[in-house]
Formats: C-alpha cells, structure tokens, sequence
C-alpha cells in the first residue's frame, strides 16, 4: 500500500519548530524553520486542491528513548497507541510528531476530483460484532456518557444519550444533534496522499476507530462549521481543546503517512506556541504506531465483507 510504504523521497531538510521543541531532559534542540509557501491558484482548481512547492511528512527516523511513568497524561497519545505496552514503567521508543521532513518538489495532486462516496464510501456495519448498527452507530454508543436508547425495536439507530462535544465544549442528548467528524476531514486526507489508495484502504480509513481520535461525536453545529478545513482554517472554538487536537490531528496524519501542507504546519506551528501546548504530549510510542498500521494491513477488506 502506498501509505504503508517507507519514505523515500530524499528531503533536503529535518525542521524542528524552532527553539519551542525541546527534549524531555529539557535540552534545548537546534532549529531551521523554513517558512511555508503555497503557489497561486491554477489548475488545481479543478480537482479543488492549491499548487504547493513543497510538504511535510512527520520524521520517523528521528527518535528517541524515554521512561515513561504510569498514567502521565503528557504520553497519552502513546498510551492510546499502545496501552498493553504502557507499563507502571517503561523505557519506550517515541517519534516528535513536532519534527517534520521538508519535501522540497511539489507535492503532487490527483486528477480526479475528491466525491465522498466514490472514493470513501459509507458508513458500514461490521460484520464481525452481531449487531445491526454501522460505525456511526457504534461511535454514538462508545463515547456517550450514559446508556443510550435506541430507535425502534432493532437497536441499530441510536435516538439519545449524553454526548460532550469537545469542539465546543457542551453536551448533546439527542443523536440528531451529534454528527461523526473525521478529526483529518475525509476530503483532507484525499488531497494529503490518499487519492494514492485503492478503495478498500479509504473506505476503511472512513470507517477507522482502532485510534479513537479518528472519528469523534461532535455538535452538528461544529462539524458543518469545520467541514474539510485542516488547522490552517479551523480551530475548535473550545480553547482549552485546541492542544488535543493539533496533537490529534498529526498522529492521524502519522498513522496513515498523509502529508502536510505549508500553510497547515504554519497553523500547527503557531497553535502550539500560541495555546503552549504540552511538548511531552506530542510523543508518540513508535511501537504504538507500528501496531495501528499493522491493524491497517490486517483489516483492509473490512468494507469488502460488510453486511448491510
């Protein structure tokens, strides 16, 4: 698979952002920022995706070792990434999701334009757990706070419960009022590389939740006011998220190998500066990322055996 495969493109240059990035001794890193450009509009308009000169992919050859303490919430992405691995304590190889590979060429775009349903598919219902509900029914289920009622006698639409929508900080008891977000909108993630896949990969990606931060219930409102933009243009409303999901937003965009625009690690760069995020947060277990693509390669015919 495209995403799966090793980096080969040689870039020119490792870019930290700036002196903000430091170890977790606290040794303070050298830097080279370069500043993110994007070319006019032209072609590109017609598979709705701007010319840029030059991307970024997350490094995962820079890394290092570090002991983790239990339950430290600065390591939750490795714990969610690997919780069988995340011991009382444990030395654990991490990548800086903050430390990125500097593609000077293009980066390419597809030629065909993104349709949601032709290239993504739907939501579709797990074979394998004996039920009648579809992954958005099964998101609904996982992240509401309290037992959920559902729709008619069947139990495959759910009508209520009690969900926290984080992007604006409020709670939602009426499923009509929650809709599922892809945190990397599915759009974004055409346009980031995975137009390069066949469909079974996107339709999975669609239908993704392996890493919880993958799919998330928030406030229909939020969601429509999000719709495909990446961090360049959007920002949750709810400060006090807005480090959660810079950091969210780049372990997806690990996982799957996506690429990253200028404008978008400009965005992502000031983001952490400007809500000073926890660096440590952004540490995510190499075993733990290895472990999420492995469960990728295992489960790519998932939508192929759906049931409806």
């Amino acid at each position: 698979m495209n995403f799966m495969r090793g980096m080969t493109i040689q870039a020119k240059y490792l870019v930290v952002l700036t002196t903000l990035l430091f170890s977790i001794a606290g040794r303070t890193q050298s830097v080279e920022q370069t500043t993110p450009e994007a070319s006019s509009q032209s072609q590109a308009d017609q598979v709705q995706a701007p010319l840029y000169k030059q991307y970024y992919t997350v490094n995962e050859e820079d890394t290092e070792k570090i002991n983790v303490p239990a339950k430290t919430e600065a390591f939750s992405v490795a714990a969610d990434l690997s919780p069988d691995r995340f011991l009382q304590s444990a030395q654990v190889v991490v990548v800086n999701l903050l430390k990125w590979l500097l593609h000077d060429e293009p980066l390419t775009i597809p030629q065909e334009k993104y349709i949601r349903k032709l290239h993504f598919g739907r939501w579709i219902n797990d074979p394998t757990d004996d039920t009648c509900m579809n992954t958005r029914a099964r998101v609904l289920v996982r992240d509401s706070e309290v037992d959920v009622k559902f729709r008619g006698t069947r139990q495959c639409s759910v009508e209520s419960g009690k969900w926290h929508d984080p992007y604006a900080n409020q709670d939602v008891t009426e499923a009509k009022g929650i809709q599922i977000d892809h945190l990397v909108p599915l759009k974004n993630a055409y346009l980031s590389g995975a137009w390069e896949w066949d469909y079974k990969t996107r339709c999975l990606y669609a239908n993704y939740t392996y890493f919880k931060a993958h799919l998330i219930s928030s406030g229909a409102h939020e969601n429509m006011s999000k719709s495909d933009s990446g961090p360049e243009k959007y920002l949750p409303p709810n400060e006090d998220y807005r480090c959660e999901y810079i950091r969210n937003w780049v372990a997806v965009k690990a996982i799957w190998s996506l690429k990253l625009n200028p404008l978008e690690v400009q965005a992502i760069y000031d983001g952490v500066k400007q809500y000073k995020c926890n660096l440590n947060s952004f540490k995510m277990s190499l075993d733990g990322l290895a472990k999420q693509r492995e469960f990728i390669q295992a489960n790519l015919n998932f939508c192929t055996i759906n049931k409806r």
